[in-house]
């Protein structure tokens, strides 16, 4: 993986699947292209996902394409995806990149089913999805990933400041900025202020600070069984690295509580309860200091506190993550309700944990 090739190829969104099969030719040259069949896997809210068979090869030889969605080069910072899909792969955790192009990349396709708000409170996926993601965190320090200075502090709240700089004193759709107006009639000073308060009240609670994922929604999770009919899952895989990087434990955990409520219409009711919470954090901690729990050990406890006050900044990140995207994204979203609802959840969540 030491040369990846850079193909000087832009993937118009009106013509996924021609520009799609135009890469393929260029790194699958000896496929017969009578043969190909085309996925759309994802219309995801950030990215597009494609997949490219031949069905005259098995299907574990199948391509992905991967379509950054218009503008997000402004909120993503694809050299440091690109160097992580390059650590992630080294560490055995991600598929092979064939080739990057102008706005996107190509990578081996991973077989699995991605979770849904049913599949995740399922015990056997997510016990899987808890050791896999302390795997993921503790790669920082079995595989000698660090910070530029050596040390690893969290990245968040730069990532935090850099969101809300790009949120716009007034949006070009006139509609737009009536209905942001109407949500956030104060703008979003105060909601600026909040990142080093929080800062202040997070930093000290004594969540490590890991390499993280940072983005488990559902669609994120890939759960993968052997190919026996009716096989229980045996693993799960995290795909889509862009917003890796160094962060607190308990924020990457938060946040993908967060996501049980799903993405396209979320339900936040669909938190997990406090003994999903206490048997998910306990199979995660197993994992990560190796070693059996009881049941009632106070570290579990600790971490779930933590967490929970975690997810307050994961509730700030996505609104300010939003705010951007209802100006940028030319993705069929209502980004500005998404907003709306993280808001809610943020002020109810900082007036029951910040005091």
């Amino acid at each position: 993986m030491s040369t990846i090739p850079h193909l000087p190829i832009f993937v118009e969104d009106d013509a996924i699947e021609n520009g799609s099969q135009i890469i393929l030719k260029l790194i699958r040259p000896d496929w017969d292209f009578e043969k190909i069949r085309y996925k759309l896997f994802t219309d995801g809210i950030t990215n597009k996902l494609v997949g490219l068979f031949n069905d005259s090869r098995p299907e574990d030889d199948g391509v992905l394409v991967r379509i950054y969605g218009k503008n997000t080069e402004q909120i993503i910072d694809r050299k440091a995806e690109f160097e992580n899909f390059k650590f992630l792969y080294h560490a055995g955790v991600a598929p092979d990149l064939y080739a990057t192009f102008d706005n996107g990349m190509v990578y081996k396709y991973i077989r699995g089913e991605t979770l849904t708000t049913t599949t995740v409170r399922d015990p056997i996926i997510y016990r899987l999805v808890a050791r896999t993601m302390a795997r993921f965190h503790r790669l920082g320090v079995s595989a000698g990933k660090r910070a530029d200075d050596g040390t690893t502090k969290s990245e968040l709240w730069s990532k935090m400041e850099q969101f809300a700089n790009l949120i716009p004193e007034r949006y070009s759709s006139p509609s737009t900025d009536l209905q942001f107006r109407k949500t956030f009639p104060q703008g979003i000073k105060s909601l600026r202020a909040d990142i080093e308060t929080l800062k202040a009240s997070l930093e000290n609670i004594g969540s490590p600070v890991v390499f993280c994922h940072n983005d488990l929604l559902l669609t994120n999770i890939l759960v993968q069984s052997d190919n026996s009919v009716g096989s229980s899952p045996v693993s799960v895989a995290f795909i889509d690295y862009e917003f890796a990087m160094f962060n607190n434990q308990a924020y990457d955990i938060a946040n993908h509580f967060i996501e049980f409520a799903g993405v396209q219409e979320p339900d936040f009711s669909l938190y997990p309860n406090v003994d999903l919470q206490m048997d998910w954090l306990r199979s995660y901690l197993e994992e990560y200091i190796g070693e059996s729990l009881d049941q009632n050990d106070q570290r579990v406890a600790v971490l779930k506190d933590q967490v929970n006050m975690f997810a307050i900044a994961s509730h700030l990140l996505w609104i300010f993550w939003s705010l951007v995207q209802a100006e940028i994204s030319v993705i069929d979203f209502d980004y500005l309700k998404y907003a709306k609802m993280r808001f809610k959840l943020y002020m109810t969540a900082k007036s029951s944990l910040i005091k």
